[in-house]
């Protein structure tokens, strides 16, 4: 990619093109959680796997995700971002390839880890690149709509894999819902040995290996057992102990970083980062977005096969409008000014919470009979809502971190994505379950679906207090500078894509 001084010779159809092939790719690692849920009875019965190995199957591909992502993130601001990218892409359609033709539970457990570490590599990349492909002011438009691709790949890849397996009919459907990321990695990959480049330069030097080390295990020990909890596998004593001790190792990561910087050497996570505008704060509101949207469609998806009796495909399509809220709620967001952002956000999360508290109260008043009608319609609300928030957080975040280090950003706000979402359905599934038998006022036991999507929608109201309560500490402490100098080094802005 070209230097700095180069940019305007690189054309617009040039810069989407490759846009358009990091958003098909990160779409592939998204499509891999939604679709994938779907396709859960047909992969227990042609396996025979046990209900808890097939929960591991789920919860390696989200701890995976997790532990790769800041790691990787650091790899792309020393490394050339191209060639991390490429490994990463080659990881995920490789390990894709473990799953489709998996003998046994086993394999294709072992696949979807894989998988999630190729995601885990290739995401904080896509993020990165786009940094360097567009100028701050230009921005609003690919982040957008980058959010609007990955918001409706998550809500069309139950119909996909729906439409797919009833196609293919057979006990073994499921294993084309892996080959399609095979034949998409075929032509996307080679598409991004070509326009991918990157700029001469430059790089930081220093790779954190002891906070890997520290990382990985606080990330399983934090999330896996939080991930697991189920019907099957309500939380234990040994479930608290094991996330007390995975904070235990997160407290220590902390403590090496802080130490490292101190002594003036590369850590994996920089604190000055987080004296950028807004960074710290958007970090965690992307976290309560990604519970509150992750939670809400697992219960709401769950809820509607158990208690309106559907089908998983019939699901998927009563939620398709939602789909389509979200696009228009993107496209939306990236024609919004971007000093606004911060109403954008409060404004988006606060509709997106009213929309679930909608929903919530439609489990606990309707009838069976209706509730697929009324929960599609008010879900619309729910998706226009966060849809319009989730591109303004982001390019809040990320407007002010210079571009050679927007690939570490970028792998933060997708750990507290994945960390958000992992603890989300844990509570929400906990709840659900805990009083699941429990009635309402419709008369039926919806008291758990009621309650654990009420809780999706105070994540929300959660994003939404951060994001006023942000603004107005910036706005009362004035402008704050947006270049940081980093821990022993002083910054300088590195050339563009």
């Amino acid at each position: 990619m070209p230097h700095a001084d180069e940019r305007n010779e690189l054309s617009s159809r040039r810069r989407w093109a490759t846009f358009s092939v990091l958003a098909a790719t990160a779409a592939l690692t998204i499509l891999d959680v939604s679709k994938v849920g779907v396709a859960l009875p047909a992969i227990q019965e042609s396996t025979g796997g046990s209900g808890s190995t097939i929960q591991l199957m789920l919860v390696g591909y989200t701890i995976a995700y997790a532990a790769f992502l800041l790691p990787a993130g650091r790899l792309g601001d020393v490394l050339p971002r191209s060639a991390v990218f490429l490994v990463g892409g080659t990881a995920f359609v490789v390990a894709s390839v473990i799953c489709a033709l998996a003998p046994d539970i086993t394999w294709l457990v072992i696949g979807r880890a894989l998988q999630g570490a190729g995601a885990g590599v290739l995401m904080p990349q896509v993020l990165g690149i786009i940094q360097r492909l567009f100028l701050p002011d230009e921005r609003a438009r690919p982040l957008a709509t980058l959010a609007a691709i990955l918001a409706a790949t998550s809500l069309f890849g139950p119909v996909l894999a729906g439409v797919v397996m009833q196609l293919i009919g057979t006990a073994d459907a499921w294993r084309a819902l892996f080959w399609i990321n095979v034949a998409v990695g075929a032509v996307v990959l080679p598409l991004a040995m070509i326009l991918i480049r990157d700029p001469p330069g430059e790089r930081r030097r220093g790779f954190d290996g002891i906070g890997v080390a520290l990382l990985g295990p606080a990330v399983l020990l934090a999330i896996a057992p939080l991930s697991a909890v189920s019907r099957d596998n309500p939380p234990t004593p040994v479930t608290a102990l094991l996330v007390v001790i995975g904070a235990i190792l997160s407290g220590i990561f902390v403590w090496h970083v802080r130490r490292r910087t101190a002594a003036g050497k590369q850590a994996l996570v920089d604190p000055a980062l987080f004296r950028f505008p807004h960074l710290g704060a958007g970090v965690v509101i992307s976290g309560f977005m990604h519970a509150a949207a992750t939670a809400g469609t697992l219960i709401i998806t769950i809820g509607l096969q158990q208690l309106a009796g559907l089908t998983a495909l019939e699901t998927a399509l009563w939620m398709l409008p939602a789909a389509l809220a979200a696009l228009a709620g993107s496209w939306l967001a990236a024609r919004l000014p971007f000093h606004r952002s911060y109403r954008v956000i409060a404004w988006g999360t606060g509709i997106g919470a009213a929309g679930l508290v909608l929903v919530g109260t439609a489990f606990g008043t309707a009838p069976a009979a209706m509730l697929p009608a009324v929960v599609s319609a008010v879900l619309i609300i729910n998706t226009f809502g966060t849809a319009l928030a989730a591109p303004a957080n982001q390019g809040r975040v990320l407007a002010d971190v210079p571009e050679y280090r927007s690939s570490v950003a970028g792998s933060m706000i997708q750990f507290s994505q994945r960390v958000g979402s992992a603890i989300g359905m844990a509570a929400a599934l906990t709840l659900y379950y805990s009083v699941g038998t429990v009635p309402t006022f419709a008369g039926r036991p919806t008291l758990g679906a009621m309650l654990a999507i009420l809780l999706t929608a105070a994540c929300l109201l959660a994003a939404m207090t951060l994001a006023l309560l942000d603004h107005g500490l910036r706005a009362s402490r004035g402008t704050v500078p947006t270049r940081v100098p980093s821990s022993g080094t002083q910054e300088t802005a590195r050339a563009s894509a």
